[in-house]
């Protein structure tokens, strides 16, 4: 009878506390945007309060998110105050974003400057979100090295020749 009890203390023990417990509404939220870039207008406003407060810090600085939820959580009070035309799904989608870095003097494609970028900005520093963004002839896959670590092993196979020189200098004197 006690190995019996002991079983079940031990099985109660190591069983999840509430493997029943209902998914917190901010993480269906993320989880909706993080599938599809897009946020439905379909829950309570608290989820979405809860959810901007709890986003983590490298979607909040990398990603839309927070924007993007703030936008779902406006549709959803113009839905509550009886708005018309508000959309169901508010985000960007998960769909590239195609952008043009203009250039000067005629040099490509020119663009016009977007709706926020300041007066005093350098034209060939404006970016159209209409266009699509060009560097030059490549593939468009990232199979290459990067320029920063040839310049480092370049640098390293630089030190290495000075010292192996340093070494074989003094070898000599000796």
């Amino acid at each position: 009878m006690k190995r019996l009890a002991f079983v079940v203390l031990a099985l109660a023990a190591f069983a999840p506390a509430s493997a029943n417990a209902a998914v917190p509404c901010r993480d269906r939220i993320y989880n909706e945007w993080y599938h599809s870039g897009k946020v439905a207008t379909s829950y309570p406003l608290s989820c979405y309060r809860d959810a901007i407060r709890h986003i983590p810090t490298d979607a909040r600085t990398y990603s839309s998110l927070g924007d993007d939820i703030l936008a779902a959580m406006r549709a959803a009070q113009a839905r509550l105050a009886g708005h018309k035309g508000v959309p169901a799904e508010v985000g960007k989608g998960l769909e590239p974003a195609s952008v043009t870095i203009s250039t000067p003097k005629g040099k490509g494609p020119r663009a016009k400057a977007p709706h926020d970028a300041s007066p005093d900005a350098h034209p060939s520093t404006m970016i159209s979100p209409t266009s699509t963004v060009s560097s030059g002839p490549t593939s468009g896959g990232s199979s290459g090295v990067p320029v920063p670590l040839i310049v480092l092993g370049g640098l390293a196979l630089l030190l290495i020749a000075i010292g192996a020189a340093g070494a074989i200098a003094k070898r000599r004197r000796t």
